[in-house]
């Protein structure tokens, strides 16, 4: 079964491989895996994602694969390295509220996060695996209710004289009270086997951030008549 994504699907192709001889001996390349009892070398393929016949194009040159059956192993595989990318310890992004511990009804609140990609090595049903992810989309949860997402805009910082814009991720609290604040940041990765060309997962991961508490608060204003100096007990003194 060949393993696919949007764009692509993918596949190998066995060589130095013959029905009625099996393994034979037709390529100097690759010692350490001709040596292996289990090693097979293969050739990784690609073509577009078509309704017709596909077209098949090399990627890279040729590789391993540890397995006494390789035909039927593609799919045994593809299903390891997926559930190895959505269980991987994925950082979170790092959520940033602006203003913060506190801000005010009314007012737009700025929630951004940061993210960034990150690469994991592992041996996965005897091969050496390499899955590389790359945050995608972000979901925001405001704590009132209120989501935003998935979006692919992560949002980002404001000047502390900007705070009470309006940006693509910021928020508006229509009461007062403590609210946690999170965002769950969606991975989407590729993985190498022994060397081999980056193949697209199909499937994503997702990381949501720890939740910050952001505290809004209700603002009165009032006209007074003296200043502190004379009436120490009046109001905002």
């Amino acid at each position: 079964m060949p393993f696919t994504n949007s764009k692509y699907v993918f596949r190998y192709m066995l060589l130095c491989f013959d029905e009625n001889d099996g393994d034979i001996a037709c390529l100097p390349s690759l010692p350490e895996c001709r040596s292996a009892s289990d090693g097979v070398v293969v050739q990784w393929e690609r073509s577009l994602r078509t309704t017709t016949a596909p077209v098949w194009e090399q990627v890279g040159g040729p590789t391993c694969i540890y397995s006494e059956d390789p035909a039927a192993f593609e799919e045994r595989l593809r299903d390891a390295v997926l559930t190895a990318f959505q269980e991987a310890p994925i950082a979170a992004g790092s959520m940033v509220l602006q203003p913060s511990p506190h801000t005010l009804v009314g007012a737009h609140t700025n929630v951004y996060v940061e993210a960034s990609g990150q690469v994991f090595e592992m041996n996965l049903l005897g091969q050496e695996i390499r899955i590389a992810v790359e945050p995608t989309e972000y979901t925001f949860d405001y704590g009132d209710g209120s989501v935003y997402g998935p979006a692919a805009v992560p949002g980002g910082p404001l000047p502390e004289s900007r705070w009470g814009e309006q940006t693509a991720t910021s928020h508006v609290y229509g009461q007062t009270g403590d609210f946690p604040v999170m965002v769950t940041t969606f991975f989407s990765g590729e993985y190498s086997v022994n060397g081999g060309p980056l193949i697209p997962i199909d499937g994503r991961a997702e990381v949501t951030s720890p939740a910050q508490v952001l505290s809004v608060w209700r603002t009165e204003s009032r006209n007074v008549a003296d200043n502190c100096l004379v009436n120490p007990t009046g109001i905002g003194c």
